[in-house]
């Protein structure tokens, strides 16, 4: 997801109308400091960034133009370095995702088979953010072509969503990130180009997703088997968006792709600290910031 928080920040990235990868920060989600441009990257075009925190540090994941994922960190989202690009090609409208679970980071995105299976591999990090990966998994479902998956991890387990053939959104589950067990097809679907978000924090886990009517919806579950308070938003994302999610702080993040025609990221703060898997009112700001589509 182009969203995540880490040590009290939360972190924004995106492709701007140049091709070229932006991050931003703020201590609230409210207030953004000033975008910092990674000069030497180009994005494919289209193509929603994912970033993830861990270790202290800031992992941000892009498909370039040759479809192939690259994933490069930074200690405060100005500096980065071991760049490391994965043998495998991504489908090109598919954005990938990060998460960072125990001491690994995880990566996941649509494979470019004529079934779009969903692949997952892992990390181990070194101190200055240098990659080791592990063997690849890949999930024997269906994916949508055009739509890339979600990624959170607790302290036991890693989750991963993703949108199946049918529309309908999907959930699976993993004690160690290779073998995945558990699925549930949920009744919600949403456009077969649209990216689902998916975060836990204090015991809730939450998922977003674009509907048919491009707005956006959000569910709550405590273990990612049951789930409820459905919210639809009277917002609405482009279409070929990612519904992007974080939580931090006793606070719940949504960003998405507005559908004004430059495309501007918005973002909604949800204070759920005392919500009890109930999506309270949020705040909304709209960044001054264009995405590329």
């Amino acid at each position: 997801m182009p969203i995540t928080y880490g040590k009290d920040v939360i972190f924004l990235a995106w492709e701007g109308n140049d091709e070229h990868l932006y991050v931003a920060s703020s201590a609230d989600g409210k207030s953004f400091n000033e975008k910092h441009e990674l000069t030497n990257e180009r994005s494919l075009k289209s193509t929603r960034p994912a970033v993830a925190y861990g270790k202290g540090r800031l992992f941000l994941a892009w498909t370039d133009r040759e479809e192939r994922i690259n994933i490069i960190s930074s200690p405060d989202g100005l500096n980065w370095a071991n760049k490391h690009t994965i043998a495998e090609t991504s489908h090109r409208k598919a954005a990938p995702a990060l998460a960072f679970v125990g001491d690994r980071l995880y990566l996941a995105w649509t494979g470019r088979d004529h079934k779009n299976h969903v692949n997952i591999t892992s990390f181990n990090v070194a101190d200055d953010g240098e990659l080791a990966e592990y063997g690849k998994t890949t999930i024997g479902e269906e994916s949508s072509e055009d739509a890339g998956p979600a990624l959170i991890g607790t302290s036991e387990r890693v989750y991963l969503v993703w949108v199946g053939r049918d529309n309908h959104l999907n959930v699976i589950e993993s004690r160690d990130g290779r073998t995945f067990e558990n699925k549930r097809t949920l009744r919600e679907s949403s456009p077969s180009t649209a990216t689902p978000g998916l975060t836990f924090g204090d015991d809730y886990f939450y998922l977003s997703w674009i509907g048919h009517d491009d707005k956006l919806n959000v569910l709550t579950s405590t273990d990612a088997i049951e789930w409820s308070n459905k919210v639809t938003l009277n917002e609405k994302s482009t279409g070929t968006g990612v519904a992007g999610l974080a939580y931090g702080n006793g606070t719940l993040f949504l960003d998405w792709s507005g559908t004004d025609h430059k495309h501007h990221i918005n973002i909604l703060s949800f204070d759920v600290s005392a919500a009890s898997g109930v999506l309270p009112e949020g705040q909304k700001i709209v960044l001054e910031e264009e995405e590329e589509r």
